[in-house]
Order: C-alpha cells, then sequence, then structure tokens
C-alpha cells in the first residue's frame, strides 16, 4: 500500500475540527456547542487525539484550555488546510451572484448574433461574476468527447449519437431568403427558378449544419450561383444589403437582422422540413447546481 494513504488510514479526520474547536475556543463545551457534539463526546475526541499525537494537547486552567507548544504548532499547519478545504467545498454550492464560473457553449454564429448579447445582460444582474466562452460546431456537428463533460452546452439540431447526453427540443426553425430592401428583381414572393437565378451569399459552415440547403433537400439539390462564402451572418447581411446577392438564414436569425440591416426578408420558395432547436448537455454535469442554474436561464433565453 502507498505510505501516504497507510498514513492516514487509521486517523479519523473528523478530529481534526474537534482540535480546531478547541483551540479557538478555549473550552470543551463552547467547542462542543459549535460542532453540535456533547461534554463526553469532546471528551472521548480530545483522549484520542492526545494518544494519536503523544502530546497532551491542552491543560485545564481557570482561564480554560490551554495548549501546549505542540498543539500551537500542530494547529499553525492544520488551520489554512482546514479552511481550504472550506473553501474547496463551498465553490462547490456556489451561488450565481458570487460564482466566477465560465461556462462552455458549443454553437454556430446563429447563437451568437441572436442570443449572446440577450444572455450576457441577464448574467449582468444575475451572475455578474460568470462568463461565456462559445466554440464553434466540429465537421460532425457537435465533438464527439462532448458527453465526457469538456463543454457545458451545445445549440444543435440533435445529439450525438450513443449514451451520456441529454438534451431539450427548444422548437423548430424555418428557413427564409434575406434580400436588400433595395433588390431590382425580387420584391415579394419568390418562384424556385427566380431564387436560382439570383447570385448568393453562403455561410461557411460543418456540412451537416442545420441551415444547410442540401441537408434538407436530399433529394433535389440545390445548385446556386455563390458569389462570397462569409463566417458570419452579420458580414452575409452587410453583403446582401449592398449587393443584388441573396442569403437563406433561419426565420429566427432574419428577424434580427433585419433590425439591423436595410434587409427584407422572403419565403423560402419550396417547401422545407423544419429544422428541430436543441439545448445539448452532458449527463455527467446535470446534479452539478450552477450548470442547472445556467440551463434554466439558457431555456429560458434561447427558448423563446
Amino acid at each position: 500500500m502507498n505510505k501516504r494513504f497507510k498514513n492516514l488510514r487509521g486517523i479519523d479526520l473528523n478530529l481534526l475540527t474537534v482540535f480546531e474547536g478547541i483551540m479557538e475556543f478555549g473550552q470543551l463545551s463552547a467547542a462542543g456547542a459549535q460542532l453540535g457534539l456533547s461534554q463526553p463526546a469532546m471528551s472521548s475526541a480530545l483522549q484520542r487525539l492526545r494518544v494519536m499525537l503523544d502530546d497532551e494537547l491542552f491543560v485545564r486552567t481557570k482561564y480554560g484550555m490551554v495548549p501546549t507548544p505542540k498543539a500551537e504548532a500542530w494547529y499553525a499547519d492544520i488551520a489554512p488546510i482546514l479552511n481550504q478545504l472550506r473553501e474547496s467545498f463551498a465553490a462547490k454550492f456556489e451561488s450565481p451572484q458570487t460564482s466566477s464560473r465560465c461556462f462552455s457553449v458549443v454553437a454556430g454564429d446563429y447563437f451568437e448574433t441572436v442570443y449572446l448579447a440577450p444572455l450576457l445582460q441577464r448574467l449582468q444582474t444575475e451572475a455578474p461574476s460568470v462568463s461565456i466562452s462559445v466554440f464553434p460546431l466540429s465537421e460532425q456537428g457537435i465533438p464527439q468527447d462532448f458527453r465526457y463533460g469538456k463543454y457545458d452546452f451545445a445549440l444543435y439540431r440533435s445529439p450525438p449519437s450513443g449514451s451520456g447526453v441529454s438534451h431539450q427540443v427548444l422548437g423548430e426553425e424555418t428557413l427564409v431568403v434575406m434580400r436588400s430592401a433595395h433588390h431590382p428583381r425580387v420584391c415579394g414572393a419568390l418562384t424556385l427558378t427566380g431564387f436560382l437565378n439570383e447570385k448568393h451569399v453562403v455561410m461557411e459552415a460543418p456540412r451537416h449544419a442545420p441551415h444547410g440547403l442540401n441537408t434538407l433537400l436530399p433529394a433535389q439539390p440545390i445548385k446556386r450561383d455563390i458569389v462570397a462564402t462569409v463566417t458570419s451572418f452579420s458580414a452575409a447581411a452587410l453583403i446582401v444589403e449592398s449587393t443584388d446577392a441573396l442569403c437563406t438564414v433561419p426565420m429566427g436569425l432574419a428577424s434580427v437582422l433585419s433590425r439591423r440591416f436595410d434587409i427584407a426578408i422572403e419565403p423560402f420558395p419550396s417547401k422545407l422540413d423544419p429544422i428541430n432547436r436543441m439545448l445539448v448537455w452532458p449527463s455527467v454535469l446535470e446534479k452539478d447546481p450552477m450548470h442547472s442554474w445556467f440551463r434554466e436561464l439558457l431555456l429560458e433565453v434561447v427558448g423563446k
């Protein structure tokens, strides 16, 4: 057996708080009251401490229990350790107001554009030291190591296959077409032919991204004249605003972008299946109180 484990095997670590209590209060009765122990229980614990450390530890006087030099030296050693343990356990029960946790969210640009600012607004008042880090979706969608708790949450259309993840459906999303508010040819509902005859700006995204048209129309591949491939929806909206190019985006995103840019929104010219919106998280984190709190906040903000 490893020596460092053997040395602790026969020690009742509860005795450390008894010793600390006597050191701080100077009386068995006062220390016992704080620890919820009776006078006989405290006396028994002190006797065990004396045997364990081979020292009298405390001398009873009319002024109370006076520590011996060995007790003074030992207290100087263990007091910081006990405080560190308390802080470590307290961190497990941190509150939103005191937490400095950074939550990681695996999501696309949609999340950053639509939901990140409202989330941070809520955190300013409810959890001022909590922060958020956003990580991009991989080529396969949610990373396979997600289930092991490497990330806190993901927003996607489906959870990764296999066990170890939990999820909640937030609703469904449909696709629409963004155009310039002053487009010379498009004004009103588009036909599929008219849509395909225009130039397009598209998002650089994983093959299996939920807004990929070829994913949604596998039997009817969409061939478009693409003039730009960008990495953010805001960049796409800026291009649409100032050119004749169109861009296909989720309706929830288009509603936000239309308030910031001089663009108009048209229905997609062909029937598409709706896209699931899901919040996904590792099952191993479900019992973490702060993780549960942030999950409820996400469901409230992102689930609108």
